[in-house]
């Protein structure tokens, strides 16, 4: 447990860019990426990022909401409303997202699956605008959850599909909090603005912690990375409200 935490902090130590899309709640419920049937959760993620310590006018900021539903045992969908990555203090209602999640397979005993992941997110004055399809593998071993999630993104601006990914690694205290590490090569669903980081094509990496607060409260904080080329680090706090 001690090496596991000390690569951890370590490989966060060097990262540079990051945003990776981990949900830790549902890691600790050691399933697919589907929320539960008839479950009703919601959540508020905001970033800030520091472009250059030494001129914080130029900090970023960005504010998302999210509503999740299990549609049925094997399908949830998420809306979203939020003020797409902005200066500081430029705070607008502009974005919006929708995605379905699908399970496509579970292994016998439990310890893998597989989802397909369609998304469509964009801004209200339509200059951005994009469709994510992608296909997390989930591994589940004891208290450690691996997560393989490759995806293609179009953009209908460009006219541009491109290929990348995240991956990480998870572990959990007895389904209570969780501490990981994350990586990411140009995954459009890691990012605010992802038809900028695509054609930067950015690598990344991320901590990760998680935890229960009381039975109906969960908290993911992610810390030690920047959100774009060139920043020199940032932060993320999701708080996930289950009803």
């Amino acid at each position: 447990m001690k090496k596991f935490i000390l690569t951890v902090v370590i490989l966060s130590m060097f990262a540079t860019t990051a945003y990776p899309c981990f949900d830790t709640y549902l890691f600790l419920r050691k399933g697919s990426m589907v929320y539960p049937y008839r479950s009703l959760v919601l959540d508020v993620n905001n970033e800030y990022s520091f472009n250059n310590i030494g001129t914080p006018e130029n900090d970023m900021f960005f504010l998302n909401g999210n509503i999740y539903y299990g549609a049925a045992r094997n399908f949830s969908i998420q809306l979203s409303l939020g003020s797409g990555e902005k200066p500081r203090n430029d705070f607008r209602i502009d974005t919006y997202g929708l995605r379905g999640v699908y399970h496509l397979h579970s292994s016998e005993v439990q310890d893998y699956t597989l989802d397909v992941i369609a998304e469509q997110v964009g801004t209200f004055d339509g200059t951005e605008n994009e469709m994510t399809f992608s296909l997390p593998n989930i591994f589940h071993s004891d208290q450690l959850t691996y997560v393989i999630h490759p995806t293609a993104t179009y953009t209908f601006e460009d006219k541009d599909m491109t290929m990348g990914g995240h991956t990480g690694i998870f572990y959990d205290f007895n389904q209570t909090g969780i501490i990981g590490v994350g990586a990411e090569y140009a995954s459009v669903q890691s990012s605010s603005s992802a038809g900028q980081r695509i054609t930067q094509s950015e690598f990344a990496a991320s901590l990760f912690l998680g935890a229960y607060i009381g039975k109906s409260v969960y908290l993911q904080n992610e810390i030690a990375k920047g959100l774009a080329n060139s920043r020199d680090f940032g932060f993320a706090l999701t708080t996930k409200v289950i009803l």
